[in-house]
């Protein structure tokens, strides 16, 4: 989660995504130095964001917000913005990359010859070029890199490839001189890589740091392995003090520990001060795909609206069981006879929704796809909504509905033909986030982002 601090603790701030879309590197500095007050205040000096990853087909829906859009460019200013700001108090960045599965069949299909001779041509693919440029701004600092090794047959293999990428493109030719940190610890259960070897997995791929896994016993377990691996050399003993160099340099350099040693700062204080920056950065990232007005505009308040709402994932235990019934309630406002009725992708449409398909003014589809698995599902119940509402709007003597589609995640997921509907991107369906949309979609604000792409 792109909270940061435990969900109770830290101000909610805009996601990656949302960052991008309202185009200001500028807030985005003042989100990094908010989002640094509020982790040097409880002790924390290391935080392992912003995100170098492009949005891609590669990537999961669920992820998408963590990302700055698929704009190299784009994702490169708001990264190092977004670093700098954390630096102004003392934190510093890890960013994260994970070269998707293009980039990293190409590492996996070819030998280190081959790699070597057309390094150049390697480290121009997309994946690669938030990366470079961040390093090349400060090679010291430390940068968290690998790839979903366990989504391969051959996870070996796989380890290999993000060490060749690592030794011919930021070592040897962009002369990266900081710690490379794992990004797996904890393998998926469906994983051919269990868990304690997971840590060997990521230092067989060169990386100088390896989280371990949560469970203290398969953390042991993992240690065991490290060991064992080093003592029949299948873990090269001399890695160790190459990899102990640059984290005990970048350690001297880049961490401040009198904010980790001296956590004395108001939490309260410091998080209704960020309120209104969150907020405003929210409001900014709102896009309207639509040219036209919002629908909702001149409708009358004793109108029918409803909006149907997918189920998703809870943030956290503490969270809502329905995280849009924020929305909700920030429609009811105006409209007081909003009919909210959820929707499963696996079930699809119910008769209760078909019910208040015929009855409704107007018509709210809130869209977020959370895997890619679903995405036939999602496309099924897109069409089912759209065929229940054009056979409404022919029915004789019948008005015709008002349409509106939110997207609140991936913004592929507006990839459908939604011909005569109007259509917003929030990004996610966070509290700030369906606030600030539920704004635009009521006429009382005008949508000011644009698609990161």
């Amino acid at each position: 989660q792109y909270d940061h601090l435990p969900f109770a603790l830290g101000t909610q701030f805009p996601f990656p995504l949302n960052l991008a879309a309202g185009r200001s590197t500028t807030a985005t500095f003042e989100v990094g130095q908010a989002i640094g007050r509020e982790l040097a205040s409880i002790g924390i000096n290391w935080v392992f964001t912003p995100t170098l990853d492009l949005l891609s087909d590669y990537t999961e829906p669920l992820d998408a917000p963590q990302t700055f859009g698929s704009n190299p460019v784009i994702a490169t200013d708001h990264a190092l913005a977004l670093a700098e700001g954390l630096a102004t108090q003392g934190v510093s960045a890890c960013p994260n990359s994970h070269p998707a599965g293009r980039t990293l069949e190409i590492f996996r299909s070819r030998s280190y010859t081959e790699l070597a001779e057309d390094v150049h041509e390697q480290s121009e693919l997309p994946d690669f070029v938030p990366v470079v440029n961040v390093i090349a701004r400060n090679p010291r600092n430390s940068i968290q890199f690998g790839a979903s090794i366990h989504d391969f047959p051959e996870p070996v293999r796989s380890a290999q490839s993000i060490r060749t990428a690592c030794d011919l493109i930021l070592r040897n030719k962009y002369r990266y001189q900081g710690p490379t940190v794992s990004s797996l610890a904890e393998p998926p259960e469906e994983s051919t890589v269990c868990g304690r070897h997971a840590p060997l997995l990521a230092a067989l791929s060169g990386l100088d740091m390896v989280m371990l896994p949560k469970d203290p016993a398969v953390r042991q377990e993992s240690i065991a392995v490290l060991e064992a691996a080093m003592a029949s050399d299948n873990l090269a003993p001399s890695l160790i003090p190459a990899s102990a160099a640059r984290v005990t340099r970048f350690k001297a350099q880049f961490l401040t520990w009198e904010n980790a040693l001296d956590a004395r700062r108001p939490k309260a204080a410091l998080t209704a001060a960020h309120a209104s920056l969150a907020l405003q950065t929210y409001r900014a990232s709102v896009t309207a795909i639509s040219p036209s007005p919002s629908p909702l505009i001149g409708l009358a308040p004793s109108s029918i609206l409803l909006l149907l709402t997918p189920a998703v994932p809870r943030r956290h235990p503490s969270s809502p069981t329905d995280p849009f019934e924020v929305l909700g309630r920030a429609l009811t406002s105006s409209f007081p006879r909003v009919r909210h009725v959820p929707y499963t992708l696996s079930m699809g449409l119910t008769g209760v929704h078909h019910t208040f398909l015929q009855r409704a003014a107007a018509v709210i589809l809130v869209l977020c796809n959370i895997s890619s698995a679903m995405l036939e599902s999602q496309d099924e119940l897109v069409k089912a909504v759209q065929d229940a509402l054009q056979a409404r709007d022919a029915t004789p003597g019948q008005q015709r509905s008002r349409k509106i589609v939110i997207g609140t995640g991936d913004p592929r997921d507006l990839r459908d033909d939604f011909t005569g509907w109007w259509i917003v991107c929030c990004y996610h369906y966070s509290k700030g986030a369906l606030e600030a949309v539920a704004e635009v979609v009521l006429g009382q604000r005008e949508a000011t982002g644009r698609l990161p792409t």
